[in-house]
């Protein structure tokens, strides 16, 4: 059984819930703080599930998910950025029409289990977001 986390990403506190692959709510909405203390806490969240059955999914917010990402990569997660024009087209298609942080981790979380093809964040992406951040970094010539 596949489990698929939703995470709402903000700057100083992230939201996370977890739905079964049949729609089944395994986790509440809970909050968790953007640095190490929250990363583990999440983690310790998802710690009684079988690691290879959850995916994790959160939308790409600039750069307020980046370490979350890497914290959860090194963890050896499954983990597949979402585009967020997907999680705003699935609110939209949402009954009920209300906006929070809470109800928005059902949501991507829902997203993440209708997508087709799901892509995964490894360690080869993350060093890319390196580069892409200092691009000057290792490629300056010296004259």
């Amino acid at each position: 059984m596949k489990i698929y986390v939703g995470i709402d990403i903000a700057k100083p506190n992230h939201f996370a819930a977890a739905i079964s692959q049949g729609g089944e709510i395994i986790l509440e909405p809970f909050k968790f703080t953007n640095d190490a203390d929250g990363f583990q806490l999440q983690v310790s969240k998802l710690e009684s599930f079988d690691k290879n059955s959850i995916i994790i999914g959160p939308p790409s917010t600039a750069h307020y998910g980046d370490n979350l990402v890497r914290y959860l990569v090194a963890e050896f997660y499954q983990v597949c950025v979402l585009n967020p024009i997907k999680t705003c087209q699935m609110r939209k298609n949402n009954i009920r029409k209300t906006k929070t942080d809470k109800v928005d981790t059902y949501v991507i979380a829902k997203t993440l289990m209708m997508q087709d093809d799901l892509r995964f964040i490894g360690f080869y992406d993350l060093d890319m977001m390196d580069l892409i951040l200092r691009p000057w970094g290792v490629f300056v010539r010296k004259p």
